[in-house]
């Protein structure tokens, strides 16, 4: 364990968790009827964006997301219907 300073811990490249994840930034960004495709190289985190979903959603009860992974095993396609 080290001690750094501010400027070297903005450098450092961090996972993103909860609602500071970019994923969780975009999903929760988009307008209704709006898509967002997301491929599997640029995922980092350890479960689907279907988890960061369901959490938009039972946590604005008024927002409404349909997704699903691509059939190829691509990625994911996320579209907020309401």
């Amino acid at each position: 364990m080290k001690k750094i300073r501010a400027e070297e811990f903005e450098l450092l490249r961090l996972r993103g968790f909860g609602n500071s994840s970019p994923f969780y930034k975009a999903i929760i960004g988009l307008k209704r009827g709006e898509a967002l495709l997301i491929s599997r190289e640029e995922y980092t985190l350890s479960h689907s964006p279907g988890r960061i979903c369901r959490a938009i959603m039972k946590r604005f009860p008024q927002v409404k997301y349909t997704w699903g992974a691509m059939a190829d095993g691509s990625g994911w396609a996320v579209k907020r219907e309401r």
